[in-house]
């Protein structure tokens, strides 16, 4: 004890003959928040001052608090950071399959007449999977939109975002400059951030298309109705639907004869997930609901567009020119 207060040292001799080789830094990467952590007694006996340190590339306070805490029965220093391109330094990059944030920790040196060592520069990285959502981040001009959805029983507000995709992996997000032709396969992904994926799941009723931004109008092509593909006018397939808080609906792309526009409307509603839960089955019956709107707008290339019948020499935008998310909120 120091002082009558109970404390806790380093134990000198167990570092005796450490050499700056055995200096390991701890990294865990959480899926929101990254936090590197360093020996307190291994700095302090090789020579450096763990109260110095911070960031190297940014001085602000918010971006320099680091805390002591113990982490399998040593006592380490540890610094958060968010998982977020360019805050604090933050650098971001990626490849095919990961992204990967990376930054640089200055660890000063003890203030003593003799010195040992230099200043270190720890360089690290978190990578991590790309993900329906993770993919969103590096896409420039991504297609999506995002709106708020209740919980059961109108518990919480969420955020629910509607994305489309080129791939089957949902990965590689369609952006506003894209084009696609008719007859080939879009990806619509719907996802709930921030939601305990033990307490709810996400069910799409119903989606459908028109060829104007009146949900009401006559000439529907119906691509989900009752959970489930409906496929008597595009082909369309559920691939998941009502198990987690994703979303996939797969769709082979198409356009109304003489209109260059496509409206797409899902409804979508948070199920309890429990044991006897329905959310994932197919239902022909249509309760009455109340639904949040919202849209997205890319403007379209009419010269892409022909007059005639043959929709297969139509460049298809339509899809990425417009995608009108209906929710759905429980009562």
């Amino acid at each position: 004890s120091v002082n009558d207060v109970a404390t806790c040292v380093c134990n000198d001799s167990s570092y005796a003959g450490k050499k700056f080789a055995d200096f390991s830094p701890l990294l865990t990467c959480l899926p929101n928040i990254m936090v590197i952590s360093v020996s307190q007694c291994l700095l302090t006996h090789l020579g450096f001052d763990y109260t110095n340190m911070h960031l190297l590339n940014n001085d602000s306070d918010i971006c320099n608090i680091h805390y002591p805490e113990i982490i399998n029965n040593n006592r380490v220093e540890s610094m958060q950071l968010k998982v977020q391109s360019g805050w604090c330094g933050n650098k971001m990059t990626f490849d095919s399959s990961k992204l990967y944030y990376k930054n640089s920790l200055y660890i000063g040196i003890q203030n003593k007449s003799v010195i040992t060592v230099n200043p270190m520069t720890l360089n690290f990285t978190c990578s991590y999977n790309m993900t329906m959502q993770t993919s969103l981040i590096y896409a420039l001009k991504p297609v999506l939109s995002t709106v708020s959805i209740s919980g059961p029983n109108g518990t919480g507000s969420y955020a629910l975002t509607m994305s489309a995709y080129n791939n089957p992996d949902y990965t590689s997000p369609i952006q506003a400059e894209d084009t696609v032709e008719v007859g080939t396969y879009i990806y619509l992904g719907l996802f709930v951030k921030d939601a305990d994926g033990a307490a709810f799941t996400l069910r799409v009723e119903e989606c459908y298309a028109t060829p104007t931004s009146d949900p009401s109008d006559i000439n529907k092509v119906y691509i989900v109705r009752g959970g489930c593909a409906y496929t008597n006018d595009v082909d369309s397939w559920v691939e998941q639907n009502g198990k987690a808080l994703e979303a996939r609906i797969k769709l082979s792309t198409f356009s109304f004869q003489s209109q260059t526009n496509v409206y797409i409307f899902c409804n979508a509603m948070l199920c309890p997930n429990t044991t006897n839960s329905q959310c994932d089955k197919c239902k022909t019956a249509r309760a009455s609901s109340t639904y949040t709107q919202t849209m997205i707008n890319i403007p379209l290339d009419d010269n892409r567009f022909l007059n005639s019948g043959s929709q297969k020499a139509v460049s298809w935008t339509v899809m990425l020119g417009f995608i009108l998310v209906l929710l759905k909120i429980n009562n």
